[in-house]
């Protein structure tokens, strides 16, 4: 386990997307996201299957970005 994969299973240990697919595919993700933060999608994923699949993701209309930066915020919140 990567330290960003850590960092994801923490912070959005309370996603809850209506699927657990999408509660995995946003957990893996974010991992990939967090481990380039300032690169592009396709430099974050691990090939072209994986970017697809994120673009995917991201137009799926069932995904809303605020359901999922909300764990995000209140582990922020509980933070401070």
């Amino acid at each position: 386990m990567t330290e960003s994969t850590h960092w994801t299973e923490v912070e959005f240990a309370e996603l809850d997307l209506g699927d657990a697919r999408l509660d995995s595919r946003a957990k893996k993700i974010m991992a990939q996201f967090s481990d380039r933060p300032s690169a592009s999608i396709p430099k974050s994923c691990n090939g072209w299957g994986e970017t697809l699949a994120t673009y995917r993701f991201l137009e799926n209309d069932a995904v809303e970005w605020r359901d999922i930066m909300e764990p995000h915020w209140a582990q922020t919140q509980q933070r401070m």
